[in-house]
This record gives structure tokens, C-alpha cells and sequence, in this order.
């Protein structure tokens, strides 16, 4: 998948869409709600691991997100996660985790405000 990576795109509706062609509009529903109940999670999972020194917890918890947060279309999401999971990852890891979860919440918003209509099966 690429990667569109506009500084200004939060969320990428066409992944929504191959969702939804691949399973209909319940699996998206579904797995956008899976997502926005682990994504926060998964970040404070990481912020327990770098307080205890473990920054390969860190680096596998943003393996998963930039996965997940590929296949939801959370575009900024994805970016920032795959910085964290980078052995050069960001100097300062807690703000990044930070920056994750202002994003996760521009996210959200950018879901509740886009037009996705049912597509065609």
C-alpha cells in the first residue's frame, strides 16, 4: 500500500473503502471500532515499557499500530508509528508517543466528519 504522505491528509478513505468492498460496511464498522478501542491502548502499553527502559516493546507495540493504522487509513497514524518502530527511532520517544495520540484523535474526528457512502458490491 502506499503511503500518501500530504503533512496535511489524516485519513485515507479509499482504505476505508477496500474494507468495506472486501467485507461490506459491518466489517468496516467493525474493525474501526476494534481499532480506535487498541490503538489507545497499544500507545499506553508503550508509555509502561519506555518508563521501564524497554524501547523494543516500544518499537514492537509501533509494528502493530503502523499496521493496523495502514489497513484503517490513519495515515498520520501509520507515519509516526513507523518512525517509533525505526532503529533510528525519534530522539525523544515520549513525545512521539504524544504526537500518537493527538493524531489517533485527529483521526477520530476526520472518521466521524467523512463522507463514506456504502460502495457498490
Amino acid at each position: 500500500m502506499t503511503i500518501n504522505t500530504a503533512h496535511d491528509a489524516v485519513g485515507d478513505a479509499d482504505a476505508l473503502r477496500r474494507l468495506e468492498r472486501f467485507g461490506g460496511l459491518k466489517l468496516r464498522e467493525e474493525l474501526t471500532t476494534l481499532f480506535l478501542q487498541e490503538a489507545p491502548a497499544r500507545i499506553a502499553t508503550a508509555r509502561v515499557a519506555l518508563a521501564s527502559g524497554d524501547i523494543e516493546a516500544v518499537r514492537a507495540m509501533a509494528h502493530m499500530l503502523k499496521s493496523s493504522a495502514g489497513q484503517m487509513g490513519a495515515l498520520r497514524v501509520q507515519i509516526i508509528a513507523e518512525r517509533l518502530e525505526s532503529p533510528d527511532h525519534p530522539p525523544d520517544l515520549a513525545r512521539a508517543l504524544s504526537d500518537l495520540d493527538e493524531e489517533l484523535a485527529r483521526y477520530t474526528v476526520w472518521l466521524e466528519t467523512a463522507f463514506l457512502p456504502p460502495t457498490s458490491p
